[in-house]
């Protein structure tokens, strides 16, 4: 081992606060490896029986189970290959050459030589291991924690922050299930907002859209915590009561309908108010879709109605 190596080789982390010299010699025998960029140092489905010390260059970790995308990236001074010399098994994850790189490879029966002569090297080993999963568990919750993003921004409509219709179509029929099983009553409320265009076209989208959040927001402060809320597309809301007669409900249509009625939307010196028509549905229909087509046609029968009212289908 040529001056620089040793020096390097010295400087690893495997080497921290010992004396370099009392273990140098059983490092003769280990080789440099010299890696172009993009060249396999470890694989995920071929034996690892070495420790690599890297010397130069960079190193790109990739998950085997997530190989497009890379996990970490280690330097001079660090190791890997650690976790599957200490246990045996196939290493857990792709390296790559990022850039021209050389590491010196210690076999496995020097690296518990080196172990054993020295409680130094082997606090630094467990430190690297533990180092290693530390890494490893965090990278795991912030993959969770956007993962849950993820989901969130799949479920939730983005404008008004209320569940979307892809939400529905899940929590709903489930809803609908312990209603069912639990033999107690349970109603369907679509909402409309009233010339909800003309609000557009006077005002223009953002104040149309201020508009809708105001509605949502409304009905959400509106129903109780286990009552299910969704924006069912444009300028319709669909609600689903569990444990709610038909008397009930219409009682919590008017309270919304008045609710709303009595708000005013105010932007950039623009007043205005809005109605809801609201058409409702109760068990004499059994799945989703009837509920929905129900509810439907008693709002359509509101608006032909004249509007600001509460219809129940019959």
């Amino acid at each position: 081992m040529n001056a620089t190596d040793r020096a390097l080789t010295e400087q690893n982390r495997l080497f921290q606060g010992m004396d370099f010299t009392s273990v140098e010699y059983m490092l003769e025998h280990c080789s440099v490896r010299s890696l172009d960029t993009g060249e396999s140092l470890l694989q995920p489905d071929v034996p690892n029986h070495h420790l690599y010390l890297i010397f130069e260059g960079k190193l790109s970790v990739h998950l085997a189970a997530q190989e497009s995308l890379e996990h970490a990236t280690l330097g001079a001074g660090e190791c890997v290959g650690e976790i599957s010399m200490v246990d045996g098994k196939l290493p857990s994850a792709l390296v790559v050459a990022a850039e021209p790189t050389r590491v010196l490879s210690i076999p496995r029966d020097t690296v518990w030589s080196l172990v054993d002569h020295s409680h130094e090297i082997a606090r630094n080993l467990l430190g690297i291991v533990t180092g290693r999963m530390r890494n490893d568990n965090r990278a795991l919750i912030t993959s969770q924690d956007k993962k849950k993003q993820f989901e969130h921004q799949a479920y939730v409509d983005a404008l008004t922050g209320v569940h979307n219709r892809h939400w529905m179509v899940d929590a709903f029929p489930r809803a609908l299930h312990r209603c069912e099983l639990n033999r107690s009553t349970f109603a369907i409320m679509i909402v409309d907002i009233d010339h909800f265009k003309r609000v557009n076209d006077t005002y223009g989208h953002l104040v149309g859209d201020i508009a809708l959040k105001t509605v949502a927001q409304c009905m959400a402060e509106s129903f109780r915590p286990h009552d299910l809320l969704v924006r069912y597309g444009g300028e319709e809301f669909a609600a689903l009561f569990s444990d709610t007669d038909l008397e009930q409900a219409k009682a919590i249509a008017e309270r919304l309908r008045n609710r709303v009625a009595d708000i005013v939307i105010q932007h950039e010196g623009i007043s205005f108010q809005v109605t809801v028509s609201i058409g409702i549905a109760t068990q004499q229909e059994k799945k989703l879709e009837g509920l929905i087509g129900e509810a439907d046609q008693a709002l359509y029968r509101a608006k032909e109605l004249g509007r600001n009212r509460v219809v129940i289908f019959s």
